[in-house]
């Protein structure tokens, strides 16, 4: 990540960020950190090590702007639409 690249996050993961800054801080330690953020230790170590790599970013979803895993292509997706209508 780019000092400059926009991150863009959702409340739950802008929370997330919060209790990953105190623990990389060692204002809280990732125990209490577990307990706040629902997760396991284990959980709460991984997402510090990604703080660490990648910033604010590594605490964002990763999938996000990439298409589900159900999601159809347009061809398809259009021939269902022809059908049903037909029908």
């Amino acid at each position: 990540m780019r000092p400059t690249e926009l991150v863009t996050l959702n409340m739950r993961e802008l929370d997330r960020l919060k209790v990953i800054r105190a623990v990389v801080d060692r204002m809280l330690k990732p125990g209490l950190a577990a307990e706040r953020l629902h997760l396991t230790v284990r959980q709460v170590e991984r997402l510090v090590l990604r703080y660490k790599q990648a910033g604010a970013a590594g605490v964002g979803s990763a999938a996000r702007g990439r298409p589900g895993n159900r999601k159809l292509d347009e061809a398809t997706a259009y021939r269902a639409l022809v059908l049903i209508r037909e029908r």
